[in-house]
């Protein structure tokens, strides 16, 4: 028991007072109610939920009325040691822990910020909690930024001609001529420092554009955080970049659970804007808490938060270590897959410096950014060039393309089929969209687990130039009579090909093709609460005003915004999709915004004429 207390000591301070208390003998009268699982004790099936778990899980749900740990919301004892902790590491000001994911985190940061009226330049690739705080209920009016999808349908960068100065003022122009002609005249700028494809900005230049523009800017950086440990993704390591008082004020988002080491649902804000604490436009720390406060629950589960506070300490220890590990492992992965495989390529240059990417030296590899830059001179990314420009692939997402919107390659895989024969064998990807299939490589990740991948990638292979019968390969996926597993893939290219699908997607985050917005989103929300909608559907959809933001998953960004136009072009791609899940009823989208009856037919919200 001693020698337990003496490790427990050796943990950061909100962990370790969590531990002790866990370990403690109570008489529990407050919440929560299960009494350190008791409760639950009482029936035989309760105690099967509690020794799964383990009691640890029961005894550490810890009510905020005890004050041996105090109330983290108030950011004081231990749980603001933690807090400040996060901060010194990742070199923010101050740091808040939230436990309702970073859809939460984002809520809070557009809440604090924007008030109805308000300018925020907002990049369309942007998680839907950002369209929502900022949007939807801060009522903030956007000026959209254009990006790019490639033939492969990878998300790409922002175009660098959507962040010129002349052409961000001509835009707001047309929403109000005097905040044109305002020095700072977006409130708040909403974009990613990562996309969900990992491409990381070059964070540099996008200050440097659009920097004197913005008063804050908020960068979601959900698929990252860890860019403060990789030498070679230092440019997008904004919380290190020094800052004057010309700069922006930044705020960052970071989900601990996804690419760091916490507990589902775990998020943390950076806020670091002391270098304008005289200006005008400075967010001040006690309107911030109030935001905050308002979007937390007051009854946190105390184990996610001690999650937070060890993926603190850990980086702080071991951070370059422990992603170096990640790194060299993620490489060694995507050059054995270059040699060893032929339908499934890692998405990266081919050639740098006149050498085969996977016949140069790892170590060379790992030092050299040029190995993971989607060159503005090269085309193999298929990316405009202003737009590779601002952006490096992190090295530590394995991005596989199977295939092309296009003829360019002699074989295309539908990722989703891929990916549900890989989940079939233990294999869970984070995401498929058509053709790219997405693995997060992590420092907990061994040699035997990417064995394992590669061995099932290769047989997946192996069963495609057999043209293996689908009824024995993948018995459970709907196919034609008869039908091998190479025709299935040609059938599914083919169905996309004659669809069009790949300019179908383009054009949702072309400039020239954004809807028209005759409502603002929060108007148009407005409209949806207050019962001034109809449900038509979706084949009417045509110039009706959508009350609900559409997203199709995969991804899960938005393709039309709530107050926007259905257009020719958005209704051509969303009544594809519908076709495209009665052929491939296995891989059916999920389309929040879209609804379907009972006999499947889809139909969509729009806003009465005014």
């Amino acid at each position: 028991m001693k020698k337990d207390k003496n490790k427990i000591k050796s943990l950061p301070p909100f962990t370790a007072a969590l531990l002790a208390e866990a370990g403690k003998k109570r008489c529990d009268f407050d919440t929560p109610g299960h009494h350190s699982g008791s409760f639950f004790n009482l029936t035989d099936e309760g105690k099967i939920f509690t020794t799964a778990l383990g009691e640890g899980m029961f005894k550490a749900d810890i009510s905020d009325s005890s004050s041996a740990i105090g109330d983290p919301s108030s950011h004081e004892g231990v749980s603001g040691e933690a807090e400040r902790l996060a901060a010194s590491v990742w070199g923010s000001d101050e740091c808040f822990f939230v436990l309702g994911g970073t859809s939460t985190s984002n809520r809070i940061c557009a809440n604090a910020l924007l008030s109805p009226g308000d300018l925020v330049l907002f990049d369309r690739n942007n998680h839907k909690s950002t369209w929502q705080g900022a949007l939807l209920e801060a009522g903030a009016l956007p000026v959209y930024l254009s990006s790019c999808r490639n033939d492969c349908g990878v998300i790409g960068p922002i175009l660098a001609a959507s962040l010129e100065e002349t052409h961000l003022r001509e835009e707001i122009r047309k929403i109000s001529p005097r905040l044109a002609e305002k020095k700072r005249p977006f409130r708040l700028a909403c974009l990613q420092i990562c996309t969900y494809d990992g491409l990381f900005y070059n964070i540099r230049k996008i200050l440097k554009k659009i920097g004197p523009l913005c008063e804050y800017i908020l960068f979601d950086d959900a698929w990252g955080g860890h860019e403060n440990f990789i030498p070679l993704l230092k440019d997008a390591a904004v919380l290190r970049f020094p800052l004057s008082e010309e700069s922006p004020g930044i705020l960052i988002t970071q989900s601990v659970h996804k690419q760091l080491s916490g507990f589902s649902m775990t998020s943390q804000i950076h806020k670091k804007d002391s270098h304008i604490r005289e200006k005008s436009y400075y967010l001040p720390h006690d309107v911030m808490q109030d935001t905050f406060l308002m979007h937390i629950s007051t009854s946190p589960y105390y184990p996610l938060l001690a999650g937070l506070e060890m993926n603190a300490f850990m980086h702080k220890e071991k951070g370059a270590i422990l992603w170096k590990k990640a790194f060299l492992s993620a490489t060694r992965f995507k050059k054995a897959l270059l040699k060893e495989t032929t339908l499934f390529s890692p998405f990266l240059p081919p050639l740098v410096h006149g050498r085969k990417w996977e016949e140069e030296k790892t170590s060379v590899l790992m030092e050299d950014a040029a190995f993971f830059t989607p060159g503005p001179d090269e085309t193999w990314h298929g990316f405009d060039r202003s737009a590779a420009d601002l952006c490096l692939l992190d090295p530590c997402k394995i991005l596989l393309t199977t295939g092309t919107f296009s003829e360019s390659r002699k074989h295309s895989i539908p990722a989703p089929l891929l990916s549900a024969y890989l989940e079939r064998k233990g294999i869970t990807p984070e995401k498929s969209d058509f053709y790219t299939l997405l693995f997060l490589a992590e420092p907990g990740d061994t040699k035997k687990k990417y064995k394992y991948l590669m061995h099932w990638l290769k047989q997946f292979e192996k069963a495609y130039f057999q043209n293996c019968p689908m009824d024995r390969f993948m018995p459970s996926v709907k196919a034609l009579p008869g039908e091998g597993l190479q025709d299935y893939c040609r059938r599914f290219h083919d169905f996309l090909l004659s669809h069009h699908a790949g300019e179908l997607q383009q054009c949702l985050f072309r400039e020239e093709d954004f809807p028209p917005r005759p409502l603002s989103p929060k108007r148009a929300h407005e409209n949806f609460i207050r019962g001034n909608r109809k449900k038509i559907p979706l084949k009417e959809a045509k110039g009706h005003i959508s009350l609900e933001n559409i997203l199709p998953y995969p991804p899960g960004i938005c393709a039309l915004a709530t107050g926007e136009e259905w257009t020719e072009k958005v209704l051509s791609y969303f009544l594809f999709l519908e076709e495209y899940g009665k052929e491939f009823p296995d891989f059916t989208p999920e389309i929040p915004g879209i609804h379907h009856d009972e006999k499947g037919e889809p139909s969509v919200w729009v806003s009465y004429p005014e």
